[in-house]
């Protein structure tokens, strides 16, 4: 297999033109708060092709190898084959390719000359280094400041790294700052420096307050005042940098949210016995995610519901318990946060720690020296239409202003304070515009392309075994094998890529809806195909006698172009094999090429409903002696009917070139794409040999 360099050309030939793209986004992309262009990337992943598939990825979300482990994936709730049998798994196929490329594998594409103005970032989270990533990109100098002595913010410094790896942080970081992103450690804005000071001293044009919600939220509990009564923040940030932390063997964690459960677990690894959560929320209330309440109980963690905290009792200068109080209601009529109480109803829990995680707090130290405003509230003074605070050019952006969120929302966050910077700064009035194309619909269930619609169950993550997992810090969960990445992402139903027609070109011969195994196609005057249903399998693209169809995921002429490349590239024989990869195995891509067969272009298609006679017979005019096509017995093919249409196709070309005189036996159909690795190579080897021997 020949190795091309990823170009626009070919992300466009697989995503498609902007024109196209911009008329519908499929279902995940639009609950993705970056927007990553989810369908892109996973059936990137899907044929193999890793570089590509980062590029897309990163292209949208700077830190993919952080939210390939922490994401919440809004976008897999949002996924149309969850009706069908469960949603595919965006967040482990997006980890397998960010962990299997890491930052050096992805392309970094750093502007020719950044040469406007210098603008200073607050804070190395993932709002503050999203944003200046994407003014370097623009070409601005930004430096980002940082008051610990690592960049990643939040994940770096209260994640335990059971979830979240340290190196795994780092593989973004890196990957950022070589944009042209300096970041520079170790240094406390507000105490260090001022703002004024990077105005009017350090020569910067403007200032991002990206500075999170790195404090932790405390309760007047009488008797709280003790070393063994903590702020979470405190604790996980201590155990984040190694230092020495010092709990009980009897631990209560006060809360019910994700950074709580992160707290209890690390209780439980740091030896602990006994580690209870005790929150306001009844079971349905938590806002934990739910796999994180799954786990720790797994690992011992026990939750008491529906308890608020009242004292916190001392025997001598020793924790002694927590006193409790009965919760009879967390949320008013309109859902606001409104807890009641029955004082009647108390107890207490006999504990030697307490940690107390009841939410988080900006560290607002860095408007010292400043104009910065702070509301009565005592948070910064922003427009979040144009984040500009108090000071015009400074802005702000991230949890330090917003509502608390995950890691790809704060990334968002960033992005768009990076456009409001770059309009105040060019001059322009800041108007960020928010709009979003429109998103197919859901699918009928009760409709025949529901039914017709192949069933693949979702690819099992493997997780260490409770009692191993919880003895250390070590990674709780693994990463995908080649294999199971490719399956997974073979998953996506493509939404939104499917077919539209050209009605000027359209002769209504009745063609798309004959060969539509899902029953899409609709002819009245002309054809009209519902992209709602369409499962863009492409077999009415290649099919249609009057080229009146086209396809939304990818550009015609893509495939043609492409081969050519590939086969530009090939030394001495030249042969091109069209692999069906839904079921091609983990070959060439993953060695780099190492186990090429010479000679030979393998180009793997999501299906071989979308390879067309003329495509094939391009090849041949392009220089190939011969082509393989590679596809899967009767019925192992994603879509119905695929392995007949290839098979009509296929004679259907030799037919051609034995009417013109050439040699038919230059074009070979081999059925073998689903029986593995080793059938495949094999196949693909002997058809080459005997088409052009070496």
């Amino acid at each position: 297999m020949s190795k091309t360099d990823l170009t626009s050309d070919a992300l466009a030939g697989l995503a498609g033109t902007s024109e196209l793209l911009e008329r519908q986004w499929a279902p995940c992309r639009y609950n993705c708060p970056v927007h990553a262009d989810v369908r892109a990337y996973v059936e990137l992943i899907a044929q193999g092709r890793w570089r590509e598939a980062i590029d897309v990825i990163r292209d949208a979300l700077p830190f993919a190898a952080v939210c390939g482990r922490i994401c919440h994936h809004p976008c897999e709730s949002n996924c149309r084959r969850t009706d069908i049998d469960s949603p595919v798994a965006i967040r482990e196929v997006k980890r397998f390719v960010a962990e299997l490329q890491g930052a050096r594998g992805a392309s970094v594409r750093k502007p020719a000359r950044q040469d406007k103005a210098k603008v200073a970032v607050i804070g190395a989270g993932p709002a503050g280094m999203s944003a200046a990533l994407d003014l370097a990109r623009l070409g601005y100098r930004p430096t980002v400041f940082e008051k610990f002595p690592v960049g990643g913010g939040i994940p770096a410094t209260a994640i335990p790294k059971y979830r979240l790896p340290r190196d795994v942080i780092q593989m973004d970081v890196d990957w950022i700052c070589a944009h042209g992103v300096e970041l520079v450690t170790g240094v406390e804005i507000g105490k260090d420096k001022t703002v004024d000071d990077l105005l009017n001293k350090a020569g910067f044009a403007a200032v991002i307050v990206a500075a999170g919600l790195s404090r932790s939220r405390s309760l007047p509990l009488p008797g709280g005042d003790h070393p063994r009564v903590m702020g979470v923040l405190d604790f996980l940030t201590a155990l984040a940098f190694d230092k020495p932390v010092e709990i009980g063997r009897d631990v209560v964690v006060i809360g019910g949210g994700n950074v709580a459960i992160d707290a209890a677990r690390s209780a439980v690894r740091l030896g602990a016995a006994r580690v209870r959560a005790v929150c306001l929320e009844d079971e349905q209330e938590m806002p934990a995610w739910q796999w994180e309440q799954d786990e720790a109980r797994e690992e011992g963690v026990a939750f008491i519901h529906r308890r608020g905290p009242v004292e916190v009792v001392r025997r001598g200068d020793q924790v002694a318990g927590l006193k409790t109080r009965k919760v009879t209601r967390v949320f008013d009529e309109q859902r606001r946060f409104s807890p009641q109480y029955d004082d009647s109803d108390t107890g207490v829990l006999e504990c030697d720690t307490i940690i107390l995680a009841i939410g988080q707090m900006a560290d607002t130290g860095f408007v010292a020296g400043s104009a910065l405003k702070l509301d009565s509230r005592g948070r910064l003074e922003y427009n979040p239409a144009t984040h500009q605070t108090s000071v015009p050019n400074v802005f702000a952006c991230g949890e330090i202003v917003t509502a608390p969120g995950s890691a790809v929302e704060a990334c968002a966050n960033g992005q768009r304070a990076a456009k409001a910077v770059d309009a105040f700064l060019s001059g322009r009035e800041i108007r960020i515009d928010d709009a979003l194309p429109p998103s197919i619909g859901k699918i009928d269930p009760d409709s025949p392309c529901f039914q017709a619609v192949k069933r693949a169950q979702r690819t099992a993550v493997a997780v260490e075994p409770a009692g191993k997992r919880s003895r250390d810090f070590a990674a709780v969960d693994h990463n995908l094998t080649i294999e199971q990445a490719l399956t997974e992402a073979r998953r996506c139903m493509s939404c939104g890529s499917g077919a539209e027609v050209l009605v000027d070109k359209c002769a209504a011969c009745l063609t798309c809806l004959r060969v539509c195994p899902f029953g899409v196609p609709k002819v009245i005057d002309v054809a009209r195909i519902d992209s709602d249903l369409c499962q863009a399998c492409g077999m009415c693209v290649a099919d249609c006698p009057a080229n009146a169809i086209i396809a939304k995921g990818w550009q015609p002429g893509s495939l043609i172009e492409r081969t050519k490349k590939e086969l530009a590239a090939l030394k001495g024989r030249k042969v091109v094999a069209y692999v069906c990869g839904h079921y091609a195995p983990a070959t060439a891509w993953s060695a780099q090429g190492e186990d090429a067969i010479p000679g030979v272009a393998e180009i793997y298609l999501p299906s071989m409903c979308r390879l067309s006679t003329a495509e094939m017979l391009h090849a041949l005019e392009a220089g190939a002696q011969g082509v393989i096509v590679v596809a899967a017995e009767i019925g192992a093919d994603r879509y119905p009917g695929a392995t007949e249409r290839i098979r009509k196709r296929v004679q259907q070309g030799r037919d051609l070139l034995q009417e013109i005189g050439l040699d038919a036996g230059r074009l070979v159909l081999v059925e073998e794409a689903s029986k593995g690795r080793e059938a495949v190579r094999a196949a693909i080897a002997a058809a080459a040999d005997a088409i052009a021997p070496m």
